[in-house]
């Protein structure tokens, strides 16, 4: 498999990642909606209030989900495979001699049929130190040193 395929396959499956989060935000959003609306005051009054705020909460926090999710899948829109990349940038797979690391949205480690990298945003610490180098640079981050293998 070429580093082209690798990069295609890292980034479905970051469409795929995000795409999962928007799903379960809109479902968090749609099922704490409707308990919202379908509960009932009972007696207890001070208790109905009380379930009726954490659920206007835990709404927000859906809603707050939601929204990171759709940006992050904006970011990922905007990656295309076709981009030249002689230097490191924001859409970048960057393989290194200590990993690889695809400067595109923060969501940590991903793992593809085996092939492992790290998602990782321009301004990460990492992504910062990467940013702007070139094939064949070495880094020092955190104590390591790190040499560019190729920019994809």
């Amino acid at each position: 498999m070429n580093y082209l395929e690798l990069k295609e396959l890292f980034l479905t499956e970051l469409n795929s990642l995000v795409e999962e989060k928007v799903n379960t935000a809109n479902s968090s959003i749609y099922s704490t909606t409707e308990s919202k609306n379908t509960a009932t005051k009972s007696t207890a009054g001070d208790k109905h209030e009380t379930g009726r705020a954490m659920m206007e909460r835990e709404l927000a926090l859906s809603n707050s989900q939601l929204q990171k999710a759709l940006m992050q899948k904006n970011e990922l829109s905007k990656i295309s495979l076709e981009m030249d990349c002689t230097t490191i940038k924001p859409g970048a797979l960057v393989i290194t001699s200590q990993g690889n690391y695809f400067i595109s949205i923060g969501l940590g480690r991903v793992n593809v049929n085996g092939n492992e990298c790290y998602a990782i945003s321009g301004g990460s610490p990492i992504g910062l130190v990467l940013m702007g180098s070139k094939k064949g640079q070495h880094i020092n981050f955190q104590g390591r040193n790190i040499e560019i293998i190729a920019i994809i």
